[in-house]
């Protein structure tokens, strides 16, 4: 089975996904979960406004089944693992 990062939707709808949630998450919150994601405040975004701040900063720093056991902060710094995260997270509920 083909991992997330080859069902990514693109970094297009990635843009219109985050700043979606951008609209009503980004704030202080937002900008300490993106330090923890190495300034990553698009994904900071998504995942407080999906998860709350709390559980966001517990979850980035747990190995997901869906990221095939690595850490969400583990995908930052490989290209085709930031779109398994992107990916990932756009599917959560």
């Amino acid at each position: 089975m083909p991992s997330l990062e080859h069902h990514y939707a693109g970094d297009k709808k990635w843009k219109s996904y985050s700043d979606f949630y951008a609209e009503d998450y980004l704030d202080d919150n937002a900008h300490l979960l993106s330090e923890k994601l190495e300034g990553h405040l698009d994904l900071a975004v998504v995942i407080y406004g999906k998860r709350g701040i709390k559980e966001s900063l517990w979850w980035i720093e747990r190995e997901v089944p869906a990221l095939e056991g690595i850490k969400p902060v583990d995908c930052l710094k490989d290209p085709e693992l930031l779109k398994r995260l992107r990916e990932c997270v756009m599917r959560m509920s």
